[in-house]
């Protein structure tokens, strides 16, 4: 398939177009999934499970307030404060124990907790998480700094695995995570 460039007066292969985007877009998704490799689930997050050959055993569920969810045969499960890997061996090991042999599990995540940014940025609040997000494309959305704001770095407070608030300085290209605070400081001058 080719196409007219009408400044080029030349036609040009549309493949290697579509194939540098598809290249483009498997990078971003790699990305995205490297960044939240390392992210531990909470309340409010909703998840998918499917046990493979056990649609009775599959369902969606929400993380609920005291951090566990639901999971027929099994009970509750604490699932707060693990990576979604690290959910999907207790789970694996619990249904195997008693239930299912050697049973298949895929967990995603279909919605994330929202983030916060407050501060001295034009619109703070409670936002939408989205796959990707950097502490510089969080403080757009918020509507930009306000005149009396220091731009980098800012405060990032995000919990640990205890559910400690722990606070770090963040450059504008730090990764946000679901459930992170983002604090932007008032400049001294």
């Amino acid at each position: 398939m080719t196409f007219w460039h009408p400044k080029r007066g030349c036609r040009r292969n549309s493949r290697l177009i579509e194939l540098l985007f598809l290249v483009g877009l498997l990078l971003f998704s790699g990305a995205a999934r490297a960044q939240l490799s390392d992210y531990l689930l909470g309340p409010g997050d909703k998840i998918s499970l499917k046990v493979f050959g056990h649609a009775d055993l599959s369902g969606q569920t929400t993380v609920g307030s005291d951090g566990t969810i639901a999971v027929p045969l099994v009970g509750q499960v604490k699932a707060a404060t693990f990576t979604v890997p690290e959910l999907k061996e207790r789970i694996v090991t619990r249904l195997n124990r008693d239930f299912v042999v050697d049973p298949k599990v895929s967990i995603e995540v279909l919605n994330y907790r929202p983030f916060f940014i407050l501060g001295e940025v034009n619109k703070a609040g409670k936002y939408d998480y989205i796959v990707g997000i950097t502490v510089r494309k969080a403080i757009a959305i918020a509507e930009g700094y306000t005149r009396r704001a220091k731009h980098d770095p800012v405060l990032l407070i995000r919990e640990d695995r205890q559910g400690v608030p722990v606070r770090y300085k963040a450059s504008l290209n730090t990764p946000v995570h679901p459930g992170d605070t983002i604090e932007v400081v008032r400049r001294l001058f």
